[in-house]
């Protein structure tokens, strides 16, 4: 066979597969780059038009004018075919001429109407969020399961429009928003991240709660929210991977909501450490039993105060199975430079003083410790966990460096 035939041949093969499957290799690609392809040959000149995925980016285009009359015309040639995923990147900074909600709206109209599923709208416009005020929140669909959201402000009426419109709603994302509403109500929802919320001019200057009731919540992602005191209401099971407070007088009530969870994971990394320490340990003695709870994650704030919160923690989880405890550098740091390090000891470690009781942790079965190179704490909680729990699971050391 000639070297030509066998370019022929390599070509029609590629040419032969179904539309599935190119639809497929086509979810790789931005929306330009997947319209590109026409001029492959005949076989791919109309492929794109009904590719369920599109993803349309600012940065591929010189200009705001060239990129909204491509995805203008992207969706007038695509007409109504079906849509599983449509994600808007916008980027252009403050000085130009950058994009309005009023441009992106005729575009997320036309998303809905061809049933998407997951939609995402990521504005990284530099100091600037878009707003659906003036707009009808065309949230009002039966298909839509996941949202993203990038710098938009999020008031009641968009969270309330948002969730009745849209009743399969299981994956809500909101990414340097500015979050203005007080409530987030919704029976379906299933994950909920909300991180690094903007602050802006409107912004309250007293302390309001944001009152959060998800009876199926599964994993929520709070950061950073600036003016709210987070209430939790009805949570079925939870991941906390990091939360944050601003304020010394917050009242929230984080874990006394969550006696129905099967699995905690509550961290936190905030320059408001202090605070999270004090609310969270605050909030302990509100807490019921966790009937439900099998999978326990803790980190660094959970061994202050005499190991108080870990324990509390151990001895109201009757059904646990895992537990991993996540020390970090800093806190051994701390340890480590303490002045009085009889005091120290003693702060870390109850049973200095006598005070620790039996746990009985029939089902417990692992324990993870990780922790930075060294750390001396570690044989102090090993103690702890040695001289308290009963029967002894097994534990596993895991140091980290750097």
């Amino acid at each position: 066979m000639s070297q030509s035939s066998r370019r022929t041949s390599v070509c029609d093969r590629i040419s032969a597969l179904p539309d599935e499957l190119l639809h497929h290799v086509m979810t790789f690609l931005t929306a330009k780059e997947a319209v590109q392809t026409c001029v492959l040959s005949r076989r791919w000149q109309n492929v794109w038009a009904s590719v369920g995925y599109l993803n349309v980016d600012s940065c591929n285009f010189i200009t705001v004018k060239h990129f909204k009359k491509f995805v203008d015309n992207l969706l007038l040639q695509r007409s109504c075919a079906l849509l599983d995923m449509f994600c808007i990147h916008t980027s252009y900074d403050s000085s130009d001429d950058s994009l309005d909600y009023s441009d992106i709206h005729p575009w997320v109209c036309h998303a809905l109407r061809c049933n998407v599923k997951t939609l995402g709208i990521l504005n990284y416009c530099d100091g600037k969020l878009l707003s659906v005020d003036g707009y009808p929140v065309p949230f009002t669909f039966l298909h839509l399961k996941s949202v993203y959201l990038c710098k938009f402000s999020i008031d009641n009426r968009f969270v309330e429009k948002l969730f009745s419109g849209c009743p399969e709603l299981l994956h809500l994302e909101l990414r340097h928003c500015a979050i203005k509403a007080t409530m987030f109500c919704s029976a379906t929802l299933k994950i909920l991240t909300i991180t690094a919320a903007d602050r802006t001019q409107d912004d309250p200057e007293g302390f309001q709660h944001l009152v959060i009731n998800m009876p199926n919540l599964i994993c929520l992602h709070v950061e950073e929210i600036a003016n709210r005191n987070l209430r939790l209401l009805d949570i079925s099971s939870f991941t906390l991977n990091r939360f944050s407070f601003g304020h010394s007088d917050v009242d929230c009530t984080i874990l006394s909501a969550l006696s129905n969870a099967a699995r905690l994971h509550l961290m936190s990394s905030s320059i408001y450490e202090d605070v999270v320490q004090k609310v969270l340990l605050r909030d302990l003695p509100r807490c019921g039993i966790f009937s439900n709870l099998t999978s326990l994650a803790l980190g660094e704030l959970f061994f202050s105060d005499g190991c108080y919160p870990l324990l509390y923690l151990l001895r109201h989880s009757p059904n646990i199975e895992k537990l991993s405890l996540h020390l970090v550098k800093h806190g051994a740091y701390a340890y480590d430079h303490d002045t009085n390090s009889a005091n120290a000891t003693a702060d870390l470690d109850p049973t200095c003083e006598g005070t620790g009781t039996a746990v009985n942790c029939e089902k417990l079965r692992k324990i993870k410790i990780i922790c930075p190179q060294g750390d001396r704490r570690v044989h102090i909680i090993v103690k702890i966990l040695f001289s308290i729990i009963n029967p002894l699971p097994q534990i596993k050391i895991h140091p980290q460096n750097g």
